[in-house]
Parts: C-alpha cells; structure tokens; sequence
C-alpha cells in the first residue's frame, strides 16, 4: 500500500469521525441513564432523603463507578418525571420524598445486538487484534457493522470507563486486566477485602435490593445460555458484588470494589469457562443472600470466600495465556 494511499485512508477516516462526533446524540435515554435513574432514586431512598437534598454528580460518579455523562443523563430523566429539578449554580436537587423506587425498564429491542457487538469487541481487545488506539470506521470494517451501532457500543463503554474518545481523532481503550498474573492479583486483593466487608458493624443489609436480587439470579438461571449474555451476567453479578460493598456503609472499600469491576469488565465480557461455572457462580450467590438475610455474616464471608477461590479455580488464565492476552 503506497503513502498516499495510507494517507487518503487517514484522512477519510479522521473525518468520519469528526463528523460523528459532531453528530447529535441518539434522542432518548441510554440504558445505563434508565438503570443509574432507578438506582439514584434506590440510593435515596436508603438515604431517606427528604426535598431540596442535594446531589452531587461528582459523589454520584464516584458511587456508581461511572463518567458524568450517564450520570447527567440519569438525573435530567428524573428531572423529566419530577423527581428532582434544576437549580441556578446548585446543580440538581430532590424535589419529592422518594417511595417505591421502580424497577429498571424492559431491554431495547436493539439491546442483544450491541451486547454481541460489545462481546466482539471485548474478545478482539483480549486476543490483541483491537489495538488500543483505533477509529471507530477500524470497528465497522473489523466486526462488519454499521456506524450508528458501533457509535452507540462505543458511547455505552465510555460511560463504563472502558473506552475514551481522543481529543483529535478516533479512541483508545483503558486499562484492564488483561494477564494471569494480574487476574490473580485481583482474586488475591477481592479475597480479602470482600468477605471482610461482609462482617463490619457497619454493614447493614438492603433487603429490597436483596429480593430483586435473587429474583433476577433465579430468573437468569432459567435462561438457556447464549454467547451474548455474558454482558448481562457480567453485570448481574457486578450489581450483587457492588451492592454488598454499599451495604458496609464503607466508601473504601466500595470504590475498591467498583475499581475492580471496571477492571475486570472486558475479560468477563468473553465468557469462555462454560456454562456450568456460570450455573454454580449463581448458586453461589444465592446462598450468600440466604446467609446474610437470615443475620448468618460470619457464614456469609466464609461463603464469599469459597466462592472466590472456585471461580479464580475456574476464570484465571494460564501464564501461557499472557502473551495472547497482552
């Protein structure tokens, strides 16, 4: 391929993107807004906030472990339903005593195609085919896909703190756990901090959250399994660690936690250790609700801890696995 035409592809590209990036954001919320909306409001009412309570967006990035944008939008769709409203130079505040926080809504009919999109992804960042450095006309020629999809897959992992957007053209991927060691790392550090979370006087169990919770592992249970819900596992099961985390009323180790999370997000992405380990993961979950519903903490941290160590067992990496992975 000659200079002129490296640099023609360049260029064409560079001002693909630029038009994207100009182009308006997709009319209504995201997912992540409708569920961040439903947990702000979750999160206030364990507050028992009452009206004119201010919330903060940077406390909200910080709890939820996301950007400002999702966090905006979250607060501008409550803002929308009354729940709260703008102030001048306040930001926003809560405009009614919150109840009965609802349940997030119903998936987009889109939404298994962008969890596919961003399987790919994931898998082609692990495996070193995706550089970290790319443009999303890379994304499209690579996984075959149009550029509205891939735009708003790419939006939907800059509000997760995967992905960013480069200041003059195109995208680079963050940080991850992407070696042996480091997964190892991760269960050694998770280890001992999660369980002892568990077991702090200042724990105190979300009995709401903890129904939903079980209902929504034993409702996943039930699904026949498919490559693609990998995404929605993954953040199952990232809801349930983080939440426990909330519940110690320690911020510490909730942004701990939620760090982790994050780090871990694009290797679970690629769900490759079977069908069964997912089963058992879930079961494993269950019974550490049952524990701590029935005030059994100190069997719950042993639980926690067992399930740690089976699924470091079952997801690190062999050190084999280093180079492919870097």
């Amino acid at each position: 391929m000659s200079a002129q035409t490296t640099s023609t592809e360049n260029k064409t590209g560079a001002k693909a993107d630029r038009k994207v990036a100009d182009a308006p954001t997709p009319a209504g919320p995201s997912r992540l807004q409708t569920d961040l909306a439903a947990r702000i409001l979750r999160l206030l009412s364990e507050q028992r906030a009452v009206p004119g309570h201010h919330l903060v967006e940077q406390d909200l990035c910080r709890q939820f472990g996301v950007s400002r944008t999702p966090v905006r939008g979250a607060l501008k769709l409550l803002a929308e339903q009354g729940v709260v409203e703008a102030r001048a130079n306040r930001g926003f505040v809560l405009a009614q005593t919150v109840t009965a926080p609802p349940k997030p809504d119903a998936a987009a009919p889109q939404e298994e195609e962008d969890q596919r999109l961003a399987v790919a992804i994931a898998q082609a960042r692990n495996s070193g085919r995706l550089a970290a450095d790319c443009t999303q006309q890379e994304i499209m020629r690579m996984f075959d896909a149009k550029l509205p999809q891939v735009l708003r897959v790419l939006r939907h992992l800059a509000e997760l703190r995967l992905v960013e957007r480069k200041a003059g053209n195109g995208w680079s991927f963050l940080p991850s756990i992407d070696s042996a060691r480091a997964q190892a790392e991760s269960y050694a550090f998770r280890h001992v901090m999660e369980p002892a979370l568990l077991t702090l006087p200042t724990f105190t169990l979300d009995r709401e959250w903890l129904a939903m919770s079980r209902a929504k592992h034993q409702e996943f249970r039930d699904k026949p399994w498919r490559d693609v819900l990998a995404v929605e596992f993954y953040e199952m099961n990232s809801d349930f660690h983080e939440q426990l985390a909330r519940c110690s009323g320690n911020r510490y180790m909730l942004s701990a936690v939620q760090q982790q999370i994050a780090l871990r997000r694009f290797l679970n992405y690629q769900w490759e250790y079977g069908v069964e380990r997912v089963l058992s993961s879930i079961d494993e979950h269950l019974a550490i609700m049952d524990a701590l519903e029935a005030g059994q903490n100190e069997h719950a941290a042993l639980l926690m801890r067992r399930h740690l160590d089976a699924s470091a067992l079952h997801t690190v990496m062999h050190p084999e696995e280093d180079e492919r992975a870097a």
